[in-house]
């Protein structure tokens, strides 16, 4: 690697070329949007960092698979300076609130840890400052298609659904880039399952697997880990099963790296959740309500639904159509939502999946969606804003999504 072409230059992009300029290495970059010309740099390197964003279908990838040159990620790269310790932490949903809690358990023992990957900063950042420190890492599925050398002392699979499908060419090509996370772990590392999916449980690798389903027992309000007692249920500020599945692999994670129990449970009972993931917003006129905008699948909204009594939720969803199944929501729709009102390109998709009928709405914009819902909603509902879609049809990322929704919430309700 003595030539090398960064091309997308968001945030891990610039931290890519910092990191290989600090090692000599002669850099190129680039950037889509700047309207640069790749074609006039790829025949002078031998290798390409490309943006995760950029999928396998980009030209510029296919030209470099056809020119023999190597293709890696940020993650990559930043992984062959890195000297510290990595945990990496993959799957379909959950994996930002899991990434933060075990990031929060460590930091309450170890001085040099760093939240990285996905969410936080660029590895290629911390390998730059603090090459010999521990990194938690979020990896998603781009991250992972691409890693070669990447090997984690700790890996957690959470779960797998189908998603992306606008990134990966098939379902088969998504599972296997999850999968990759952990190809090169050896006997002495470890892997965590945090579901009983055949996806999950039967990833290939060489480190001691650890499955919630076998290793992890529950009694009377009490989770333990081989034996050992973890945390009470009633430490968890996080609403839902899915939250509580998050927070026994963060807390395993945490026990293995030699954090005390009492850490860990200080830790699940002080965190309150990211914004954006079952997010409380407030309490008006005895209805809840809440922000679930990093609902970008539908599992995210089954999971949201669940954590929910039946026939008790005003719901609004919808947003960019991704290709996405919604209609095995069908049953767990009509059983917990009073009414739903829905929003973006998959409005009239989602209607047809969850059955028809009266109680769902289509609604042209965010704003009519929450005046509605406020409208319809008594004392003892939960309104929840889960989309289960992406937002680029209508916002740019669904940071901004979850932005409006509170704005809106806050003025309508006076909170």
């Amino acid at each position: 690697m003595k030539r090398v072409l960064v091309w997308g230059l968001g945030k891990s992009g610039q931290a890519a070329v910092k990191l290989l300029e600090s090692k000599g290495v002669t850099v190129f970059c680039g950037d889509d949007a700047r309207g640069d010309r790749w074609e006039e740099l790829i025949g002078e390197v031998d290798t390409l960092v490309l943006s995760p964003g950029i999928p396998p279908r980009h030209p510029l990838w296919r030209e470099a698979i056809r020119k023999g040159i190597e293709v890696i990620g940020e993650l990559e790269l930043a992984y062959r300076f890195f000297e510290g310790e990595v945990i990496a932490i993959t799957g379909t949903d959950g994996k930002s609130t899991t990434t933060t809690l075990t990031y929060l358990m460590l930091s309450r023992r170890f001085p040099q840890v760093y939240e990285a990957g996905n969410i936080g900063t660029p590895l290629s950042e911390i390998a730059l400052r603090n090459p010999s420190a521990t990194a938690v890492v979020e990896v998603s599925s781009f991250q992972g298609k691409t890693l070669t050398t990447f090997k984690p002392k700790v890996g957690a699979f959470l779960n797998f659904y189908e998603d992306h499908l606008d990134w990966h060419p098939s379902l088969e090509d998504y599972l296997k880039s999850k999968q990759n996370i952990f190809l090169r772990q050896s006997h002495e590392d470890f892997f965590i399952a945090g579901s009983a999916q055949e996806e999950v449980t039967g990833t290939p690798t060489y480190a001691k697997k650890i499955l919630l389903e076998k290793n992890v027992q529950l009694a009377k309000g009490v989770a333990y880990f081989e034996g050992e007692k973890l945390f009470e249920l009633s430490d968890l500020n996080l609403k839902g099963e899915h939250n509580f599945r998050n927070a026994l692999v963060a807390s395993i994670i945490a026990l293995l790296k030699g954090v005390g129990v009492d850490s860990i449970r200080d830790t699940l009972r002080e965190f309150k959740g990211l914004p954006f993931r079952m997010e409380f917003v407030g309490k008006w006129t005895g209805v809840e309500i809440y922000n679930d905008s990093k609902s970008t699948t539908p599992n995210a909204l089954r999971a949201a639904l669940e954590s929910f009594p039946d026939d008790s939720v005003i719901l609004i969803a919808g947003g960019k159509d991704k290709g996405a199944d919604f209609e095995p929501l069908r049953e767990l729709v009509q059983r917990k939502v009073k009414f739903a009102f829905l929003i973006g390109e998959t409005k009239e998709l989602m209607k047809a999946a969850f059955g028809g009928g009266s109680c769902i709405t289509l609604m042209n914009s965010l704003e009519d969606a929450v005046n509605k819902a406020l409208e319809v909603a008594k004392p003892g509902d939960f309104i929840l804003f889960s989309p289960g879609c992406s937002s680029f049809d209508m916002f740019t990322s669904y940071i901004e999504r979850g932005e409006v929704f509170n704005r809106l919430v806050r003025e309508r309700c006076k909170l």
